[in-house]
């Protein structure tokens, strides 16, 4: 048994074995999405380097990173079954035979051995080989391959989602720069205001009910402005979520919506299903779902294997090496399925409904693809008409507000009324603001409908 020992000892030696404990790969940040940099667009270096953090350090892209890397490694498994399998397969064994056994052995002078101790010491190299006669492995292949294809799809959708929901948060946050720049105006307004209201006091030409008011319309006036600092730090929050780092690292300076937005065309749903990267993945699963059938079907067809086998055998180790210990092993085998408790044609069945639900999938995916690029379209569309009538309808308001500030100073108009003219103005001018921050987040969903890409 020491013999025996030693032997194996150094063939693990050999082979060069040691245990080894795995270690998580660390994340390779340079291996990002590469999607079209639509945003480049709006013409903003804040929102081009706010996209480009992102896509490096959105843990759901990296995520979908990892999962891109398994799929492509999954092709390598399935071509690996389109090569012969050789291994190395030494064997060493210390049998002692019953004197009890059915079999007798006997020396030459006729004696019985009724123990038989026997030792056994072999190195063979087997090798096997499936002969792919219905291209059930290339089918393995190709299958993977579009699976791994549609992971990369799927990757440049979230990728789409990402920008988009980055750019979402950044207009919004742009939005309500504009709004608080609108209350400031407000307050510098009616501070303004209160004065006038302070000196006609003094002068008793009004009771101390229009400088109260006055005061409660500046406060009121601070609170909204709170309120909207407020939801500005929500949404800059939101965003380091985005982005891909701790809450407190991004604080994204004020700033004010673009003075133009950029106009974005329509395309036709053939170009468009060429386009969004989850139409594509879906058609990808639909054709690996295909191939799976055909996969499948072969399940009920022979398989030929060739086999074979060389090495050394002997009973002792010493002579292991020598030219009498060789031997050899060549032959095929055919497995010809008979019955399998109908496993095969169940597999065929569920490969067949699998289709069909990628298949429905991917209908449903176009009809919501088409839904959101006219949602989109029209909205943009009746934005625009209604930022117009909105402007015409804040010059109108700004113009009753100068014309009711002048009377309230000449003493022909009460406080009530200056104060709900300039009230009226300014919310027509935040209404203005929000309009066309709409637009721009609207704009931004078109992109991202029509796949970022036109």
């Amino acid at each position: 048994m020491k013999v025996i020992l030693r032997f194996l000892i150094a063939l693990v030696l050999a082979g060069g074995l040691s245990p080894v404990m795995a270690q998580p790969a660390a994340f390779d940040k340079n291996n990002q999405p590469a999607i079209d940099s639509w945003w480049n667009i709006f013409n903003d270096p804040l929102l081009d380097s706010l996209e480009q953090v992102g896509l490096q350090h959105n843990l759901d892209l990296q995520v979908m990173v990892a999962r891109v890397d398994e799929a492509r490694a999954r092709i390598q498994v399935a071509k690996s079954y389109l090569y012969p399998s050789v291994r190395l397969t030494p064997y060493v064994a210390s049998q002692s035979l019953s004197p009890n056994r059915p079999v007798t052995l006997s020396l030459e002078d006729g004696q019985v051995l009724d123990r038989f101790s026997l030792q056994t010491y072999q190195v063979p190299l087997d090798v096997s080989y499936e002969v792919d006669l219905w291209q059930r492995i290339r089918n393995q292949v190709k299958t993977s391959r579009q699976v791994k294809e549609a992971t990369e799809a799927e990757l440049q959708a979230a990728a789409l989602t990402v920008s988009s929901e980055i750019a979402r948060h950044y207009f919004l946050l742009r939005s309500i720069d504009s709004e608080q720049n609108v209350v400031l105006r407000g307050i510098g307004l009616r501070d303004s205001t209160l004065k006038i209201a302070e000196a006609r006091y003094t002068a008793g030409l009004v009771n101390l009910m229009d400088v109260q008011r006055a005061e409660t319309e500046v406060a009121s006036a601070r609170v909204q402005l709170e309120d909207l600092s407020r939801s500005r730090r929500e949404i800059e929050l939101s965003l380091t979520v985005l982005l891909g780092v701790q809450p407190g690292e991004v604080r994204i300076a004020a700033g004010s919506l673009p003075d133009a937005l950029p106009a974005v065309p329509a395309v036709s749903a053939s170009d468009m299903v060429l386009k969004r990267p989850d139409l594509v993945q879906s058609e990808r699963l639909v054709a690996a779902a295909n191939t799976q059938v055909r996969t499948n079907k072969s399940a009920l067809l022979p398989r030929l294997s060739l086999l074979g086998s060389a090495g050394l055998l002997s009973r002792d180790i010493s002579p292991i090496l020598s030219t009498n210990s060789g031997t050899y092993l060549v032959g095929a085998s055919v497995s010809v399925p008979v019955f399998e408790g109908f496993r095969n044609k169940s597999n065929i069945v569920v490969a067949q409904t699998q289709v069909q639900s990628a298949a429905s999938t991917y209908q449903q995916r176009l009809l919501i693809a088409e839904q959101e690029v006219e949602t989109a379209a029209s909205n943009l569309e009746i934005l625009s008409r209604q930022a117009l009538v909105q402007q015409q309808a804040l010059q109108s308001a700004q113009k009753t507000r100068r014309y009711a500030r002048e009377l309230y100073v000449k003493g022909l108009t009460s406080f009530l009324e200056a104060i709900d003219a300039e009230r009226t103005a300014l919310e027509l001018e935040r209404q203005a603001v929000n309009l066309k921050g709409q637009q721009a987040i609207y704009t931004v969903a078109l992109i991202k409908a029509l796949g970022g890409n036109w």
